[in-house]
């Protein structure tokens, strides 16, 4: 039992680090749900209005659905 201590807690030491790098990398469809956001934002900003807002609020749902925001972009 003594050997068994230590070497579950170095394993959780090395497992603790694994939880993060999911948030530095984010998945194709995150990644291309962000660039999508981001371009209707600024389409609208520059006065397209056709349409942009309820795309945008859709893919937002999706964004959010997906849980994307836990990555860094």
């Amino acid at each position: 039992m003594k050997g068994v201590w230590p070497g579950l807690a170095l394993g959780l030491c090395l497992l603790l680090p694994l939880q993060s790098t999911g948030k530095d990398n984010p998945t194709a469809e995150c990644s291309w749900l962000h660039e999508r956001i981001e371009a209707l934002e600024k389409a609208i900003k520059q006065g397209d209005e056709l349409g942009t807002r309820e795309e945008l609020a859709r893919w937002r749902v999706e964004f959010n659905k997906k849980e994307c925001q836990r990555y860094d972009y």
